[in-house]
């Protein structure tokens, strides 16, 4: 049976996609490439670092180092949170939910540890979460399985017994790499697309996840 549950970040707990959106548009922009929000989701879930190698393999540029670009996208992208940030639907609840069954929680994010643990604090998370792990102290991001795997050996519970909510592709097949169960919670055209087929659920949020649903994976008395 699952005996914890870890959490993806953005477009999970926090409906942070549209500041990382928004920030990779306005950065991108000063160095030649223009991006629309749908050239965004090709790397939805990627860690930053990896967002902007991707687009720099395919449109290179020269004003401003790969690193710069990163780190002015970050600073942005926390700047954005700071004035804007909210929970997504649900969090509140199924954080409940979780800790009326003791059930040991973490979280594992793509995100670099300067937002992720901006989000914790302004979402007041710290004292539900026993795991806080960034893939930035992996060799590789999502959807390479490290990251999840770390996570839950920090939780000390073995992968198998680790249910996953993620929204994104990346995310979706890091955790089932790493040999999770896996709820999927696609964000918008996504909702409806089937490559999520191989998740062990899909909803469309948090807030759609209650005691009937944890009783399916979750031995509750």
């Amino acid at each position: 049976m699952i005996e914890a549950i870890i959490f993806d970040m953005d477009g999970v707990l926090i409906d942070s996609e549209p500041f990382w959106v928004q920030a990779e548009m306005e950065v991108l922009s000063t160095v030649g490439v223009d991006l629309t929000p749908e050239l965004c989701t090709h790397t939805t879930g990627l860690r930053i670092e990896a967002t902007v190698r991707y687009w720099y393999e395919r449109i290179p540029w020269a004003e401003k180092s790969r690193e710069r670009v990163a780190l002015e996208i970050q600073e942005r992208v926390a700047e954005l949170i700071r004035g804007h940030a909210h929970p997504c639907d649900g969090v509140d609840r199924i954080i409940a939910l979780a800790s009326q069954h003791r059930i040991p929680m973490g979280l594992c994010s793509s995100s670099p540890y300067v937002i992720v643990r901006q989000v914790v604090e302004q979402l007041e998370l710290r004292d539900n979460l026993s795991v806080v792990y960034s893939t930035e102290d992996e060799p590789f991001g999502k959807p390479h399985p490290g990251g999840y795997m770390t996570t839950a050996a920090r939780l000390e519970v073995p992968c198998v017994r680790c249910l996953v909510f993620e929204d994104s592709l990346n995310g979706a097949i890091s955790a089932k790499a790493a040999g999770m169960k896996v709820i999927a919670v696609p964000q918008g055209g996504q909702r409806m697309s089937t490559c999520f087929d191989f998740c062990d659920a899909k909803i469309s949020s948090l807030a759609d996840f209650n005691e009937d649903a944890l009783r399916r994976f979750w031995s509750v008395g």
